[in-house]
């Protein structure tokens, strides 16, 4: 067995910069080369602060740990450290090679399953990995295999299952069952939810990919074709704009679904927003939970159903004012947009509408100016849009084919008839370059991303 080691002579202490953090990592392949179709495992130990990126995949690890990968080409394996502009840890080459090389004794490095549970009859492909040119042997039936990596078989009853591989050096052994059930039990694996903690991201950061499952399933996670069986989140670290899918399976069956992180150079970093004091209309604000073992508080109020409010609300408008966008973009953000606007940078101008929208109070009603697919179109908004372009919103737009355009609306109102009032206070310059605009529902716009129902479980 060949084996790479990058680093080695881990100091006790953490190290100080990035050449001494490079010094201190071992990261290591159970083989760099394999035959085409075999897994190989990666392990690495980091005397870093924080987590480590292992690419390709970008996928966000502890700073010690392994897995089990099957490259289909040559591929080099990187680890880095996981923030923007981490330091390079480490690399491995896995070559892909017809036969393993020479000169050490067989061993069975793996020897697994596609599935633990079949009906009778059912197929099940069993699959090894080896090392070291040597005779492959699969009990029961004393079948030679060798130069193969993995054979399909149909149990008709519970059967145990033995690869051996041995040359003039030694050999080695494993055993996988397999079970034979008389008729189906439990329900299809099924992919209840697939989330992450934000759709837009900047570049270097990471994001967490939540899900959750129902039947005994094995679960995958594409780009990277890491198997996360038993678990329900990672972190991921994308360079790039992806789409990442999730897939469960068993012996009854399988779905998946399938979720786009954003990369967005540009997107402004977003302060936690604190929790809003809220009270009740003419008395104190709420009070914090009391524990059981102590008495409530008695309070006394006088209407019968109060009005519940943010704490020191805002004056009214005068009946003389014009209606104005209940969520103007704040001054950062607005003159973010506007530079996206002008700078055509379709996917940070959406970013910052959705999450302009986002922030709407329920109910609202905004006007729709235009539907492009064309870029060209953000200039004229930044143009002709003046100071109202900050209350501009472009947003995505569907279209029946899953070609994606965008939309630009204008304004969150409280009703109808106070956003077709606010349409005079664009500038003329916008209205004559645009289409006429089109009163609509602010939370369920035409063109909407469609949104996957949840599974019954």
């Amino acid at each position: 067995m060949s084996v790479l080691l990058v680093a080695v002579d881990a100091p006790a202490q953490a190290p100080a910069t990035a050449a001494e953090a490079a010094k201190s990592v071992v990261f290591e392949a159970t083989s760099n080369a394999v035959r085409p179709g075999d897994s190989v495992g990666l392990r690495w130990e980091c005397q870093v602060t924080g987590k480590v990126r292992l690419d390709p995949g970008g996928l966000v690890m502890e700073a010690k740990g392994q897995v089990t990968v099957k490259p289909s080409a040559t591929t080099i394996y990187t680890l880095t450290e996981a923030k923007a502009g981490g330091a390079m840890l480490g690399r491995v080459e896995v070559r892909i090679e017809p036969y393993a090389p020479y000169g050490e004794p067989a061993k069975v490095c793996a020897f697994e399953a596609s599935t633990h549970a079949v009906l009778p009859g059912e197929p099940v492909v069993l699959h090894w990995t080896c090392t070291g040119t040597a005779k492959v042997k699969l009990e029961p039936g004393g079948l030679e295999l060798d130069g193969q990596s993995e054979i399909t078989v149909t149990p008709l009853e519970t059967t145990r299952y033995t690869i051996t591989a041995s040359n003039f050096s030694g050999g080695a052994s494993r055993t996988v069952e397999v079970q034979v059930l008389k008729s189906p039990v439990g329900q299809p694996a099924r992919v209840c939810a697939f989330t992450a903690g934000q759709s837009a991201i900047r570049p270097g950061e990471p994001v967490e990919l939540r899900w959750e499952c129902v039947g005994d399933s094995k679960v995958r996670l594409e780009p990277g074709g890491l198997e996360l069986d038993g678990k329900d989140h990672i972190t991921v670290q994308p360079s790039e704009t992806t789409v990442y899918t999730l897939s469960a399976m068993n012996i009854l069956g399988g779905s998946s679904r399938s979720l786009e992180i954003r990369v967005i150079p540009g997107l402004p970093e977003r302060p936690p927003i604190a929790p809003e004091t809220l009270s009740i209309a003419g008395t104190a604000p709420i009070p914090e939970p009391q524990r059981a073992d102590t008495e409530p508080a008695k309070a006394v109020i006088e209407a019968p159903k109060p009005t519940i409010e943010a704490a020191k609300p805002p004056p009214p408008p005068s009946p003389s004012s014009s209606p104005a966008p209940a969520v103007p973009a704040s001054a950062t953000d607005g003159e973010t947009k506007t530079t996206a606007f002008r700078e055509a940078n379709l996917p940070l101008a959406i970013a910052l509408s959705e999450a302009q929208r986002a922030a709407a109070a329920p109910d609202r009603w905004t006007l729709r100016l235009v539907v492009s697919g064309s870029t060209d179109g953000l200039k004229v908004l930044a143009k002709h849009g003046g100071k109202e372009a900050e209350d501009l919103m472009v947003l995505p737009y569907v279209r029946k084919d899953g070609i994606r355009w965008w939309q630009a609306c204008y304004g969150a109102f409280p009703s109808k008839s106070a956003a077709l009032q606010a349409y005079a206070k664009l500038p003329e310059a916008l209205r004559k370059a645009l289409s006429t605009p089109l009163p609509l529902h602010l939370d369920r716009l035409p063109g909407d991303m469609p949104k996957v129902p949840e599974p019954q479980v």
